[in-house]
């Protein structure tokens, strides 16, 4: 098969298919600690498959996704016709790096560094700021990632299982190399697929952002539209701004807060 794996979405599913009301709940609270106003209605950019989109209403919250993938956009609205979440979701095409809306909503999530996929400078601050003009003035954007390591070793995969619907994904991940004066990072993702007998190999290379925290706070600074108001761990632990923030620490919630 020579479609790429975000193509896939029956597959990309599965293989993304994990519990994420923790992930919501932190969402939930941050809301209330960061923003001085109730939450009602959420953008996310590079919404793939909608799990945030079928999940979010559960809550009472109004949800709205873009993707560019229209395998993506097609498999999400299918979801929600299924569910019966029209009313409660939405889903659009869009690309990060020029999709702003003229509906002002409360806050922006954005999970497991979609926004890696934004490799330049220009790309990063033409998305900043178009999704904090989509943005009620102190509602915030939550985006998810790990900064680069001090202490770069390849070879340490990361490996999950998961099964839905007769469909069994074996993910693996590798960080292959990390390039700080390129500021890019190589990486390699595998799916050993079981779709109810049949077996699939799938294997492609993906280039990301390399995200450098000095980096970041500047790229904050001169999109002159949001400062970093917070940063959180996976655990759901606070991370004092003033650390010194690496890839050792994992992925990491930054809550960039619209001035």
């Amino acid at each position: 098969m020579n479609k790429k794996l975000y193509n896939l979405p029956k597959y990309y599913d599965v293989a993304f298919s994990w519990d994420i009301t923790f992930e919501i709940k932190l969402f939930r609270d941050l809301f209330k600690k960061y923003v001085p106003f109730k939450v009602k209605n959420i953008l996310e950019p590079a919404c793939g498959t909608g799990r945030f989109l079928t999940s979010f209403p559960n809550y009472g919250y109004h949800i709205t996704g873009y993707d560019n993938s229209p395998e993506m956009i097609e498999y999400t609205q299918k979801r929600l016709a299924d569910k019966g979440l029209r009313n409660m979701s939405t889903v659009i095409t869009g690309d990060m790096r020029s999709t702003k809306f003229k509906t002002k909503f409360d806050a922006a999530i954005n999970s497991i560094n979609s926004l890696g996929y934004l490799l330049s400078d220009d790309d990063i601050l033409s998305h900043l700021r178009n999704t904090s003009e989509s943005l009620r003035s102190e509602g915030i954007y939550i985006v998810h990632f790990n900064c680069a390591c001090d202490k770069f070793e390849p070879g340490e995969s990361q490996i999950w299982i998961m099964e839905k619907d007769g469909i069994q994904v074996k993910t693996i991940w590798d960080i292959e190399k990390e390039d700080k004066q390129k500021k890019i990072s190589y990486q390699v993702c595998k799916m050993e697929i079981n779709d109810h007998g049949k077996n699939i190999v799938l294997e492609e290379q993906h280039i990301l952002r390399l995200w450098i925290f000095e980096d970041l706070k500047s790229l904050i600074r001169k999109s002159g539209k949001f400062e970093l108001a917070a940063i959180y761990d996976d655990s759901h632990k606070q991370i004092p701004l003033d650390m010194h923030i690496c890839g050792e620490l994992g992925n990491l919630y930054y809550i960039l807060k619209v001035l």
